[in-house]
């Protein structure tokens, strides 16, 4: 009996070897085949080929002793303030606010009996009226490097080195919460565009279905390659390649190194379309592009970027932000300002500038309770001569609570 059960495992063995072997002779023949005929897609086909690789390296692997427990993190930001800005026709926005942002987050991961690590990331929105996961993803790591697949950001996007800033955020839009133009002036791009922020994605697109491949991080430096179907979010339903725009492709790229007393890190990105719907226009196949760069030193930062639109109508428009900071102990201060600028179109229709300056402090009272402050100036002009007001400015001063769990 001990002997035929012996046979039988060695022949199973033998046919999982086989399976595997097949899957990664098949993965190498898509990427060989991709490389020498089609160049214009190597790299969506190079980064599902590398998935196929991960996959067959999975088959080989003994199933996890216990399932994937989930843990419960995540954040919750209040926050209470006073604005005084310009009224806009009838409309007064000046007063105190209060306002919220929070969200919990579902994690957990398992390590394979071949050392790979398979985890999942599910993100519910605390204080949402539209969509309510935020980003759900899995995750594989191995010494392959990282692959995530699912509603997430870009490589582009999270490998970005941007401005840092210890109250309220000054890049990806919360200047916009607190300084309301009234759609007189357009406030549009504030999040992944360059009217507001200098961490964008191709055509300003959100936490829509994609796979993106990190490599390992090797003498500090590490890659990501992002391919995304379409611009559709939590939504099985299958592309019209002729009605919408699809097969987004990015790239990020950064660099993370002690260099004597001083942190460098650098950051660079692209993202593109590479298939436009049928009849576009000239912006049919819409660019994103950024760089970053932080510097520190014992307790002082600079921190530097910018971020470009090309192709994308309206949208188009360039962005460059900064900040310096100070953070010993418990406490730092932060010192921030950021120029946006959304292009327009016809006769600068929709065409918008914004200037932000914010001066923020925060100071860490234990166990993830962090205060912090902001005071803000925020400046929209612009060249549409279809508006009556050209220039809107708002003063605001924040403070609230960071809490993290």
């Amino acid at each position: 009996m001990t002997k035929w059960l012996k046979i039988n495992r060695k022949r199973n063995n033998l046919e999982v070897a086989t399976a595997v072997n097949a899957l990664w002779l098949l993965s190498l023949t898509i990427i060989y085949h991709d490389v020498v005929f089609k160049e214009k897609s190597n790299m969506k086909k190079i980064l599902l080929g590398s998935t196929a690789l991960v996959a067959a390296g999975m088959i080989a692997s003994a199933p996890a002793s216990a399932k994937i427990k989930l843990g419960v993190g995540g954040y919750m930001e209040q926050w209470v303030g006073y604005v005084s800005q310009d009224d806009v026709g009838d409309s007064d926005y000046s007063g105190i606010d209060v306002k919220s942002d929070g969200e919990v987050h579902f994690k957990g991961s398992t390590k394979l009996d071949n050392g790979m690590t398979v985890g999942v990331n599910v993100q519910l929105e605390a204080n949402s009226g539209g969509d309510m996961i935020d980003e759900s993803y899995l995750i594989l790591k191995g010494g392959f490097g990282e692959i995530n697949i699912g509603s997430e950001n870009s490589a582009q996007y999270k490998m970005q080195y941007g401005p840092v800033a210890y109250g309220i955020g000054f890049n990806s839009g919360d200047q916009s919460a607190w300084v309301n133009t009234g759609g007189t002036i357009s406030q549009s791009g504030h999040y992944r565009a360059p009217l507001g922020s200098v961490n964008v994605e191709a055509n300003g697109v959100n936490d829509s279905e994609r796979v993106t491949y990190y490599t390992p991080r090797v003498n500090g430096f590490q890659l990501g390659v992002t391919y995304m179907p379409s611009s559709s979010e939590d939504s099985n339903t299958t592309p019209d390649r002729n009605a919408v725009k699809s097969d987004y492709v990015s790239v990020g790229a950064n660099f993370n190194q002690k260099m004597g007393g001083m942190s460098v890190k650098v950051s660079a990105g692209y993202g593109t379309v590479t298939d436009a719907e049928s009849g576009a226009g000239s912006d049919s196949e819409p660019q994103a592009t950024n760089l970053g760069l932080r510097l520190g030193m014992g307790a002082f930062g600079v921190n530097i970027a910018t971020a470009n639109f090309e192709d994308t109508g309206s949208a188009d428009g360039t962005a460059i932000a900064g900040s310096i900071t100070y953070s010993d102990g418990p406490m730092g201060i932060s010192l921030g300002y950021l120029h946006g600028e959304r292009e327009g179109g016809a006769a600068k229709a929709g065409q918008s500038e914004a200037d932000v300056f914010h001066l923020s402090a925060k100071y860490s009272l234990g166990s993830g309770v962090t205060w912090a402050s902001t005071l803000g100036n925020a400046t929209y002009t612009t060249d549409d001569a279809t508006v009556a007001d050209d220039e809107h400015r708002g003063t605001y001063l924040v403070t609230g609570l960071k809490v993290g769990f």
